[in-house]
């Protein structure tokens, strides 16, 4: 019997998990989009918590019978919610919907789970729907640890309780101006999708993995700096990582770097020596008991 779980699950949340564990089972498809109305109709950065590699990831290895499906969110955005429903049928022969309290679909968004429970007579399917999971008397969403991400950086231990793992960010290691080499110290430079969340400018404690068959299962440990680095004008955000123990070359490789703990906020120094004394500070904090 097939069962549906539909929605864009940013993040995997716990509350995310629950709408899935609801359902699973090898007949259970999470039907998602290829990219989020914000993306889509705003075009808006710094909005999303997962890249849809990432979220492959994290659902294999928390959900590994589950399938996952794709819809190109520009072919059903203009459905209304029994077009997308009959669309659906189409697709799947599905007799079980598994959604969140929240959930909302069709054009301008204006289906609901009331909807949904219309159309499961007319259709013939079960609705499922996910009350809200809390964490500290808050419903646990995606908004909630976006804000926590990008405003309080104290707060990644309740980033890590709603999620149930680290935050992560992944991307390919690119050339940088080789700063940290010249002081001992060199960094891989990670370009990040700009539509990912970067967490609050600062150090961080992090553990990385380096996605090829070199490097295959190993977790190194990692100080994570995220903050500006001018350009003529303005600045562009830098997301770098200092791996310890660790003297090879890795350019153009990607990598996964999750953010254990916040250290301190960005600061500038007057030279390159007292940089350096800094950052003998931050690895003592990080990874001395």
């Amino acid at each position: 019997m097939t069962k549906l779980i539909l929605g864009f699950f940013d993040g995997i949340h716990k509350g995310h998990q629950e709408v899935i564990k609801n359902v699973y089972s090898q007949d259970s498809y999470l039907i998602t989009f290829d990219t989020s109305p914000k993306l889509f109709f705003k075009n808006e950065n710094n909005s999303l918590l997962t890249t849809n590699n990432e979220k492959v990831e994290i659902l294999k290895k928390i959900f590994p019978d589950l399938k996952v499906e794709f819809l190109i969110f520009k072919n059903i955005c203009d459905l209304s919610p029994e077009q997308f429903i009959k669309y659906l049928k189409n697709l799947f022969d599905f007799k079980v919907i598994s959604v969140g309290y929240d959930f909302k679909f069709g054009k301008n968004a204006e289906g609901n789970v009331n909807t949904l429970k219309k159309l499961s007579k007319k259709y013939n399917f079960e609705l499922v729907v996910q009350k809200k999971v809390l964490y500290k008397n808050r419903a646990i969403h995606s908004s909630l640890i976006r804000n926590y991400l990008i405003n309080y950086p104290l707060r990644m231990e309740d980033v890590f309780n709603m999620l149930g793992r680290f935050y992560q960010i992944s991307g390919i290691v690119i050339e940088g101006k080789k700063i940290g080499r010249k002081i001992g110290f060199p960094t891989a430079n990670i370009l990040v999708p700009p539509y990912k969340v970067i967490p609050y400018f600062g150090i961080y404690k992090a553990e990385v993995r380096i996605l090829n068959n070199d490097f295959k299962d190993r977790i190194f440990d990692g100080l994570l700096y995220i903050g500006p680095r001018p350009v003529i004008n303005n600045y562009e955000i830098s997301v770098e990582v200092w791996i310890k123990d660790f003297n090879h070359e890795i350019y153009y490789q990607p990598v996964v770097v999750d953010i254990i703990k916040f250290i301190r906020k960005v600061k500038s120094f007057k030279n390159l020596n007292a940089m350096v004394k800094q950052i003998e500070k931050d690895i003592e904090i990080a990874f001395v008991d």
